[in-house]
């Protein structure tokens, strides 16, 4: 629908997700193909290598400087919700340079160790973090850290606020599940597995490959267990993502492109 949209419309696309902007990462991301592009430009797809670390605060300022430098209706999709609403959100995200010595001794202890590292400094932060989101626990403690007190109670500067509508499709919880279980077996039969094999030899030990749904279910199930894990995972993720989304007025609900074309 995405595609569609932007031929209607005469607009670019910005991908707001924090796969899809690794090279290699294709099948795993659902990253759209040359063809499948249809001749519409696509922003921020396969900029980075996977061993490069990459932050909302990164997709903010590449997002930005695209949106003020074309004249052109910008159509931001995604599913990084964090990416998208740290973009378009009245409030600007918060400052903290990386620490990398940091990162690399907080990167060597367990998930949930880590989990409740942040849940000492921050706990209303690490409520809304999954322990198995070890990239944004650490960065967490990071921002905590850095700015001493916790990142939850840190007030945010007025954000600069584009004129902009948000959407999502109006799916019934069932309906979505069944897609998500026929998605994961479409990215089986397109290879995912033999993708993640060859990612695992180009990128040894990776920490984003770890901490991506639909590669780090292989590195601890057996084949036929990790697809169902995969499913699970990913129904999950979808589950919070609904649960926020049902909640949040200023979303609309729409069921075809023309329910889109009506409201702008």
């Amino acid at each position: 629908m995405t595609i569609q949209l932007a031929k209607k419309i005469n607009a670019k696309i910005i991908c707001a997700d924090s796969r899809i902007i690794y090279k290699n990462f294709d099948i795993v991301s659902a990253k759209p193909t040359v063809e499948e592009r249809e001749n519409i430009v696509h922003y921020l797809i396969d900029i980075i290598e996977p061993y490069q670390e990459f932050s909302a605060g990164d997709f903010v300022k590449l997002a930005k400087e695209i949106i003020n430098n074309i004249d052109e209706n910008i159509i931001i999709s995604g599913g990084t919700w964090f990416y998208i609403k740290s973009l378009l959100d009245n409030k600007a995200l918060i400052e903290c340079p990386k620490n990398q010595k940091l990162r690399d001794e907080l990167n060597l202890l367990d998930n949930n160790i880590l989990w409740e590292k942040l849940n000492s400094l921050d706990s209303k932060r690490a409520s809304l973090i999954h322990p198995n989101n070890k990239d944004k626990i650490i960065r967490s403690i990071e921002m905590c850290l850095y700015l001493n007190q916790p990142v939850s109670e840190m007030k945010r500067e007025d954000n600069f606020n584009y004129e902009a509508k948000w959407f999502m499709p109006e799916m019934e919880r069932d309906e979505l599940y069944q897609r998500i279980n026929q998605r994961v077996d479409l990215m089986i039969n397109q290879g995912l597995f033999e993708e993640w094999e060859k990612n695992n030899k180009l990128y040894p030990n990776n920490e984003i490959m770890k901490n991506t749904i639909g590669y780090s279910e292989f590195f601890e199930y057996e084949y036929k267990e990790a697809i169902e894990k995969i499913k699970q995972h990913t129904r999950n993720f979808a589950k919070r993502q609904l649960t926020y989304f049902k909640s949040a007025k200023h979303i609309i609900k729409i069921n075809s492109l023309n329910d889109i074309l009506n409201e702008i």
